[in-house]
């Protein structure tokens, strides 16, 4: 029985900003006629054959709030009804349509066509979420299409004012390509073959083939076979669409098809070694061996199987063993190659019930710190690293990887998308009429609630020379097994879409791994809601219990008075490289952080993180770096370690205490947070340890901050990468504009403006992550030509500060901007830690 469905009740923005509702299920009012929508197609259609070519097309993202469920009936179950019967704003359950593409498609983020009924009534279809390698993404006239369980709509006004409808098409498994010969399609409707012979449609396909038309060239192999009378003309199609879908990347189908394409000849080598390499492309290295050994045994002496079977090899050790050449993989990244050829090692890990949530990653061995706990080849990872496009990528790969390759259903649609307004299908990623059910809103979750946000490689971020802010967007699935920590016990950096996790301290056989999500937050309760907001969790680590529920509300409100009393100092006073700094302002500061630090209870953060007193010790290091005190520099780079959780020795606040930094690694009682400011603390360390002439205990600062950087980087690096990067880090929001004439105050007030980062300006937040996951946007602000004028500037001071993996860009009209290392009209403010200035 044929069910009609409205639209979830969303409310939308329309052009004037005003929200308004969607109109109720009903009939369409009026409707064009088939002549004025194919006119108004037409011309659509000439506008883009007169663009540029190969164009990116756009993606059209799902919005959570209009969520509804994927069809998982075949055409077959669902009860066709004619286009006149179809109610706007409803979602027309247990029907379904089958319509002739009567236009060519004009491709946008869906494909538009123009489609006509058995009836003659005709209407609009916008497909989309179709992979490339699909004849669905723009169909061409003339195909017939079955459409399940349709959604029709308000596509909004045309020009004269009435209303434009669609059906639209959001679930890519909601629409089937009908065969020509299918009896299912209505006798008005039918075709019949365009070609009568099984040789014919293979001469199509060898013809599309060479013209580089792989989804047409399927097409026709596929037609082919279902008019193949004779069995042996079948085995020649197998090989030769085996190979098209390999190019394509559907590697499914090529494995299949090559498999079907055996004859238990000698020539079965070819069928062997096409699966293996199918196999491989699916990361399913065990199988690609047993393959490409079977082709080996029927030609051995050939060197393409050869040179495959050794990739083979070499990916199997790397998930036997973990053994990896990480510096020779980081000397082959480069913008244009971040894919990396390396298999996943995670035989140190296990995927288990958590008594926390869900799932979890646990260890299968003791693990000591430094330990490579996994090393995880991306499932899903485009090459995009533009911030604004990233999260669009990642999700148009998923649905689009998921469509040609349904074995990655299984582990990919296990993951978590968030809560949804309906019950999830127990049939997703199962095949109905040849692909996998696939719900794009349930894909829209699962990407938000578990992809990571990364740059090009960890070690590359921490140099002053990395472009800030470019990072992509990518789906580890064991990884995204792992459970938050604000306090966890392991450490993620990448190498392209390689994630490497290290042990940041001991862990046991049995014990469940944990991460950070997100960098931590000083204040526990705003760190809890962004948890809350964005994973509906609230964390139960032991930093969380022991401040939430051990420490006192009066305490909690008392931290949180002085906190903003240090930063409210802070942030007119920054220590830039080895600025000098008024002891007046030290001495306040000083004070304040001494009764910040007795705020904190001892019975309770004994052996924990003190997350609020770390902005303060940063600055005092910064401060006392300036006037080369390098006493009180050891002191307080020493807290800088307490303050993140390390166990630091009695007295070693001292210039005169001998002991091992390296060792706060290794303490198996703390609960320590490990950063890269961490590192940076101990080179301060060094540096000051050096200034007063004690060599040993300078050699051994920089011997614990090299095993710092291994832990933050994912492997062994030259600490002289972090150059320049040594300043205090600080984080604000406002550049000021001072101008050096007569009515300076007026300019000063006119001109101070601020950047907006979609970030909390919280120090700490900016401190506990040295890969934050989301940068912020790249800011523009322009200072016109009038400006200048009014204020009667001669010359423009630009004061600011931000902190690594930020950066704002400052444009102005005015001739000869400095800005750091570069000159011109454009600059990059705010390098990695360093303060500066710019001057017009």
């Amino acid at each position: 029985m044929a069910v009609v469905l409205p639209s979830p009740p969303a409310t939308s923005p329309g052009l004037d900003g005003v929200i308004t509702k969607p109109d109720t299920t009903r009939a369409p009012r009026v409707k064009p006629t088939k002549e004025e929508l194919l006119k108004t197609h037409a011309i659509h259609v000439q506008k883009q054959a007169n663009s540029p070519e190969n164009a990116p097309r756009p993606v059209k993202q799902p919005n959570l709030q209009h969520a509804y469920p994927a069809s998982t009936k075949s055409i077959r179950e669902v009860d066709i009804i004619p286009l006149s019967d179809l109610k706007v704003n409803s979602h027309h359950r247990g029907s379904g349509l089958i319509l002739k593409v009567i236009s060519p498609p004009f491709l946008g983020a869906g494909a538009v066509s123009i489609v006509e009924d058995e009836f003659g009534n005709v209407d609009k279809i916008s497909i989309y979420n179709q992979n490339d390698s699909s004849i669905l993404s723009g169909v061409p006239e003339g195909c017939i299409i079955g459409v399940k369980e349709p959604y029709y709509t308000i596509n909004g006004k045309n020009a004269d004012g009435s209303e434009d409808y669609m059906i639209c098409v959001d679930h890519p498994s909601d629409v089937t390509l009908i065969r020509f010969t299918d009896p299912i399609i209505p006798e008005p409707l039918r075709l019949g073959p365009l070609l009568k012979a099984a040789e014919d449609w293979k001469k199509a396909g060898d013809t599309a083939f060479l013209e580089k038309d792989f989804p047409t060239a399927v097409f026709c192999y596929t037609e082919a076979l279902d008019c193949a009378e004779d069995e042996g003309f079948k085995p020649s199609i197998y090989t030769k669409r085996a190979g098209t879908n390999l190019i394509l990347g559907r590697y499914d189908a090529a494995k299949e098809d090559s498999l079907a394409s055996r004859t238990g000849a000698t020539a079965d080598w070819k069928a062997y070694y096409t699966a293996g390499r199918a196999c491989y492309g699916l990361c399913n290295y065990p199988e690609s061996k047993e393959y490409l050994q079977k082709a080996l045994e029927l030609n051995s002496t050939n060197p393409a199987i050869k040179k495959e079977y050794e990739r083979c090899l070499a990916r199997l050790h790397e998930e036997e063993t973990g053994d990896y050449d990480f510096e020779t993989i980081f000397k082959s990244l480069s913008p244009k190659s971040v894919h990396l050829d390396l298999g996943s090692f995670t035989r140190n890990t296990e995927i288990k019930a958590s008594p926390l949530h869900g799932r979890g990653l646990f260890a299968t061995k003791d693990l000591a710190p430094g330990d490579l706990v996994f090393a995880e080849k991306a499932t899903l990872m485009p090459n995009q690293y533009e911030p604004m496009r990233a999260s669009a990528a990642l999700y148009a790969l998923t649905v689009r990887q998921l469509l040609d390759n349904p074995s990655l259903c299984k582990s990919v649609l296990h993951l978590y998308p968030g809560e949804m307004s309906y019950e999830r299908s127990p049939l997703e990623g199962t095949l109905v009429d040849g692909v996998p059910v696939l719900d794009v809103f349930v894909i829209e979750g699962l990407r938000n609630k578990n992809c990571f946000s990364v740059p090009l490689s960890t070690l590359e971020d921490t140099r002053p020379s990395a472009v800030e802010g470019r990072q992509a967007k990518g789906l580890w699935v064991h990884a995204s097994n792992l459970n938050h920590a604000c306090v966890p016990n392991t450490l993620r950096s990448f190498l392209g879409d390689m994630l490497i996790s290290r042990a940041t301290r001991h862990i046991k056989a049995g014990e469940e791994i944990f991460q950070q999500y997100v960098p931590v937050k000083s204040l526990p309760d705003v760190r809890n809601g962004i948890y809350k907001d964005g994973w509906g969790f609230e964390c139960s680590c032991t930093l969380c219990v022991a401040e939430l529920k051990q420490s006192s509300e009066a305490n909690r409100e008392k931290r949180k008075d002085l906190l903003a009393q240090v930063e409210k100092i802070l942030d007119k006073k920054t220590p830039r490289g080895k600025t000098i700094i008024p002891d007046a302002t030290i001495r306040s500061v000083d004070k304040l952080m001494k009764q910040l630090e007795d705020a904190h209870e001892p019975e309770i953060y004994g052996r924990l993180p003190r997350l609020t007193l770390i902005y303060g010790s940063n600055w005092l290091v910064g401060a006392y770096r300036g006037k080369k005190n390098y006493t009180k520099m050891i002191r307080h780079a020493v807290k800088v370690l307490r303050n993140f959780g390390f166990e630091i020795p009695q007295g070693a606040e001292s210039q005169d205490k001998v002991w091992n930094p390296k060792e706060i690694f290794f303490s198996e009682e703390w609960h320590s947070l490990m950063t890269i400011h961490v590192v940076v603390a101990l080179r301060r360390l060094a540096e000051a340890y050096s200034g007063l002439g004690k060599q040993e205990m300078a050699e051994k600062s920089v011997e614990a901050a090299e095993f710092g950087y291994l832990l933050v980087t994912g492997f062994k690096n030259d600490l002289s990468n972090l150059d320049r990067r040594l300043a205090t880090p600080y984080y604000i929001t406002t550049v000021i504009i001072t101008g050096i004439t007569t009515g300076i105050t007026t300019g000063i007030t006119a001109c101070t403006h601020s950047f907006v980062f979609p970030h909390d300006p919280s120090p700490l937040g900016r401190f506990c992550s040295p890969f934050p996951p989301y940068q912020p946007q790249r800011v523009r602000h322009w200072l016109a030509e009038p400006d200048v004028a009014a204020f009667g500037f001669k010359s423009t001071h630009v004061s600011f500060r931000t902190v690594v993996g930020h950066e704002g860009v400052f444009q102005t009209r005015l001739p000869s901007l400095e800005c750091g290392r570069e000159h011109g009209s454009s600059g990059e403010i705010g390098a990695a830690y360093d303060a500066g200035s710019v001057t017009a």
